[in-house]
Formats: C-alpha cells, structure tokens, sequence
C-alpha cells in the first residue's frame, strides 16, 4: 500500500531526501533535495530551484524514487511514485515563498509526488 504513516512522514520532514531519476536514455542520476515536504499521506512534493539533471530527467521520465535515510538510527523510508511538474497555483506559490525566505532562488517549478509504493525500515 502507498501510504505514509505519521510516524514516516515526521521521518520524512526531519531527515535529507535523496531523489533517484533517470533519463530517456535510462541513466540513473541521485540527488539530495532538500525542500522536500509531506502534502498528505499519499503526496510529497518538492521545490526544484535550479532545474538541472533531475529537472531534465522528470521531463523525460516522471518515475521517481524517493528514500529518507538516517544513519545514526539506520533507519529509512523509501518511495516510489509519478512525479508532476508544477509551475503554477497554490502549492507552486507556498513553496516558493517559503524557499526564498530562506534565501533561496525562486524555483522553477515544485514537483508534486503521487506515491505508488512506500516501504521501511525502523520507522
């Protein structure tokens, strides 16, 4: 089932995202976001700033995993799900807002996660 206990989305919140895309190609690319936020049991989303790899890969490729990790408990949560570009609306102008007051470029999109597997370990 794809969905987040409370307990993982606090996880989630609380620890580094990593994000694993690939290309039409299918080349792999991991890497760290650290906008990551929970929508909802079923959602997380977040703010692409800078639009490279994983920007690139999405729009080629919306299949995404997405693993929380933390080592001092090795414990995890991992992800997978379809991932949708958003440029416009109201969560595009939540995120934004909330990465530029911590100084951050204004994204230049959010990409919202529908999740279709969850797993973990220790959470």
């Amino acid at each position: 089932m794809a969905t987040l206990t409370p307990a993982m989305q606090k996880f989630i919140g609380e620890n580094l995202c990593l994000i694993a895309t690939v290309n039409k190609d299918c080349h792999p690319n991991v890497a760290p976001k650290g906008t990551f936020r929970v929508l909802d049991e079923k959602n997380l989303a977040y703010a692409e700033i800078y639009g490279q790899l994983t920007y690139q890969n999405l729009l080629a490729n919306p299949y995404v995993c997405v693993v929380a990790v933390n080592r001092q408990e090795r414990a995890m949560v991992r992800c997978s799900g379809l991932a949708e570009i958003v440029t416009a609306g109201q969560l595009y102008d939540e995120m934004a807002a909330q990465v530029e007051k911590k100084g951050l470029p204004r994204p230049q999109a959010v990409v919202k996660i529908a999740l279709t597997e969850v797993r973990s370990s220790k959470v």
